[in-house]
């Protein structure tokens, strides 16, 4: 498959997009379990807001070069943080972060659509079935990985949407997501370089904490 690269806009447009799917099903959900606030709102906007400008900050960092890009890492962290504060302040009910960290694989399996169309996070040179070339571009056939983690991740989305009323789910997600991100990234081109990638680190750092919350729930119950 040969393709352009589109421009940057159509990249912001599906990345608002997986933001609004994530607050939909948020609000869905808190409306069903009976836990609906009037400062939601507030919430929603704070969601958006950290999401974005932790992606943005964990980009700049991560970077070598001035990139202004929206990280998922950084937006993972954004997103929990908002919600984590939210509860603080308004003393809400504790279930706004176990949807919020469910509908994160929704958020990211949209958003990697829009980096496959623009041609962003590309894979590795690979010539087998399904590659992709951006003419624009390296101008070499690569593995389509942006579609890969879309397809990857709406399954996590889903099943943990399916196990939202396990205890563990929060720690489940997190863990589960973070695997296959640290598997995923070795089929993207920047992984070539490297013998590990700053999110793969990010995901072992993840696994980590989340099994040692874990454990430490379980003690207490």
């Amino acid at each position: 498959m040969i393709i352009s690269k589109i421009n940057f806009p159509i990249y912001g447009i599906l990345i608002l997009t997986s933001i609004t799917l994530s607050i939909i099903y948020i609000y869905h959900m808190i409306k069903k379990e009976n836990i609906y606030d009037k400062n939601i709102y507030l919430f929603f906007l704070m969601y958006i807001s950290f999401s974005i400008v932790f992606g943005i900050i964990y980009t700049l960092i991560t970077s070598n070069e001035l990139v202004i890009g929206l990280s998922s890492y950084g937006g993972l962290i954004g997103a929990i943080l908002s919600a984590f504060i939210f509860e603080k302040i308004i003393s809400f009910d504790d279930k706004l972060i176990k949807y919020v960290i469910i509908s994160l694989p929704l958020v990211y399996s949209v958003g990697k659509i829009a980096c496959f169309i623009c041609g962003c996070c590309y894979g590795i040179p690979y010539n087998g079935i399904f590659n992709v070339t951006y003419k624009d571009d390296l101008n070499t056939p690569l593995f389509p990985v942006q579609l890969l983690e879309t397809i990857v991740f709406f399954i996590i989305f889903l099943i943990c949407n399916k196990m939202k009323n396990n205890s563990k789910i929060i720690y489940i997600a997190l863990i589960v997501s973070a695997f296959f991100k640290f598997l995923i990234d070795f089929l993207r081109y920047d992984h070539l370089s490297k013998i590990i990638t700053i999110n793969q680190l990010i995901s072992i750092i993840i696994i980590v904490i989340s099994i040692i919350l874990l454990i430490i729930k379980k003690k207490k119950n």
